[in-house]
């Protein structure tokens, strides 16, 4: 499998990317590849670029919310693993 970064542009993505890469492997215990497949997967799935959908990402697990679609698909598809890693930090 090609590594994540080769599909990347500029330096402020490629974090982004990077950070909700690390979000998932923490929510999920799973390896870097299969998380870039799950975050691939919900860009393949909602249409929305890796990009945004990584930053949407980031915000909500960091306590930003929103109402863009970008949010929405993140919320979808992790938001219900994030409420159960904060229940268990509390």
């Amino acid at each position: 499998m090609q590594s994540h970064r080769s599909h990347v542009g500029d330096g402020t993505t490629r974090k982004a990317i990077d950070t909700a890469i690390g979000i998932i492997i923490a929510l999920r215990g799973c390896s870097p590849d299969e998380a870039f497949a799950e975050l691939a997967d919900v860009v393949h799935r909602s249409g929305i670029g890796l990009g945004a959908t990584s930053d949407a990402l980031v915000a909500l697990a960091t306590g930003v919310s929103g109402s863009t679609s970008e949010h929405l698909e993140a919320f979808n598809a992790w938001g219900s693993a994030l409420a159960d890693a904060r229940s268990v930090r509390t």
